[in-house]
């Protein structure tokens, strides 16, 4: 049996194609309710639903968003995604979910697929990006939004959604120097990643706020995985003397340094503080949980997809500064801190 069309609704409810049209896409605020409840029975009997195809050549759009997010397997990705297709599905669209795992080349090969899927606009999530991937959206006319990148001189359909590290990551300062800490190490991400960039800058200007110089701050840098946490605790353990307190990049090296403590006899937290940052759900389940600085990440998700919805109803000219938002940060305070030993 064929697939019901738009002329079988209008053949069943005795009425025009308009008339069904107007019903499927709430604009029947005028007809009649007698008009409308045949119609709506009609679609019912028939279990008939709209054409995306059609849908698209009357709208002139796809439906379908793309995200590229750095790494699938990084816990703090599953609540923005579930806030991206959340407020996605509201709005009857689909979402192409793009793993660049931290590569730049892979990246750009998702941006020209996305683009060749003609799709409505893209999200970039992964903090290992290229400016060149939103020189390829615009000049296909794509709309953007981008979390946490430093875009110089950007114009055009986009919007920059960006994270105020400074105010949650001041808070972890300060709940760890009024635990009597002045001893500090710092795990970073990869140094050429912007986020790595902007929290270490959060980190070491909430510092010197207490007059802790940056030269006093034994930095690490690491992989943003469990791996690069435990072998930044071996490099603390061995060269580290005297430090007590450590800031961590993100919650998974955290983890890695919670693990690896145990191999050295070191206490956590009454040998050494620890504080990660993203406060996903594993956060809570570590010996001991972990502090740590959090960012919204469902909210981070729904807001992106707003923010794309905003670029589609109201296009921003080619010359035009492009939209910015910004979203907070906040301490969570869990059993990895304690005061400073001594």
């Amino acid at each position: 049996m064929s697939r019901p069309t738009i002329a079988d609704v209008a053949q069943q409810a005795g009425v025009s194609k308009a008339t069904v049209s107007r019903v499927l896409s709430g604009r029947a605020e005028y007809m009649r309710d007698a008009t409308r409840q045949r119609v709506e029975a009609a679609i019912e009997l028939l279990n008939y639903r709209p054409s995306s195809v059609a849908r698209s050549l009357t709208s002139k759009r796809t439906y379908t968003a793309g995200i590229l997010i750095s790494d699938v397997g990084n816990p703090f990705y599953p609540e923005v995604i579930h806030g991206v297709e959340d407020t996605a599905f509201q709005d009857g669209y689909d979402v192409f979910l793009c793993n660049t795992n931290y590569d730049e080349k892979r990246g750009m090969a998702f941006v020209r697929s996305l683009i060749d899927k003609r799709v409505d606009g893209v999200l970039i999530m992964s903090s290992s990006m290229s400016d060149e991937w939103l020189a390829e959206l615009a000049r296909n006319n794509v709309p953007a939004v981008v979390l946490d990148w430093d875009v110089h001189n950007a114009r055009g359909n986009l919007c920059l959604l960006r994270v105020d590290y400074q105010k949650g990551i001041q808070q972890a300062v300060d709940h760890l120097v009024a635990l009597g800490h002045r001893q500090f190490a710092h795990v970073s991400g990869p140094k050429e990643l912007r986020t790595t960039q902007l929290r270490q800058e959060s980190f070491l200007t909430a510092l010197q706020g207490y007059g802790i110089p940056k030269s006093d701050v034994m930095t690490i840098e690491g992989d943003l995985r469990i791996e690069g946490g435990r072998k930044a605790m071996q490099a603390i353990a061995e060269r580290g003397a005297g430090k007590t307190a450590v800031f961590c990049a993100n919650d998974l090296m955290a983890m890695g340094i919670l693990s690896e403590a145990r191999a050295y006899a070191i206490q956590i937290p009454t040998d050494l503080s620890v504080i990660g940052l993203d406060d996903i759900w594993l956060a809570t389940q570590t010996d001991p949980p972990l502090t740590s600085v959090a960012l919204p990440r469902f909210q981070i998700g729904q807001m992106a997809m707003q923010l794309l919805f905003e670029l589609l109803e109201n296009p921003r000219m080619e010359e035009a500064e492009p939209l910015y938002a910004q979203v907070e940060t906040s301490l969570t305070v869990r059993e990895s801190t304690a005061p400073a030993p001594g």
